[in-house]
């Protein structure tokens, strides 16, 4: 097989690779006996408000930033602005 087969056969396998993504809704620092205290229905603030970007992951990359949408009932996150190129994504996927 050429490299340049190989390469491609490589790329379609690597398209089928499941990546940890998430959206970073903000931050909060808590002292330890604060965070053993909480119980369900508790409030944390944190430190951006509900119209804010938030920060999207891939593998621990930061990768861009987005909104929150609400679709049919469902919390989504409508992509914004991608922070990296396609190598440092691709070198996730590796």
């Amino acid at each position: 097989m050429s490299e340049r087969a190989h390469a491609a056969e490589l790329s379609a396998q690597l398209r089928d690779v499941d990546l940890r993504f998430w959206a970073e809704l903000g931050r909060a620092r808590l002292p330890v006996r604060d965070a053993a205290s909480l119980e369900a229905g508790s409030i944390v603030d944190l430190d951006r408000r509900p119209d804010d970007p938030v920060e999207l992951y891939v593998n621990g990359l930061r990768f861009g930033t987005g909104r929150l949408q609400l679709v049919d009932g469902e919390w989504a996150v409508r992509i914004e602005e991608i922070l990296v190129g396609g190598d440092e994504v691709r070198s996730v996927a590796g």
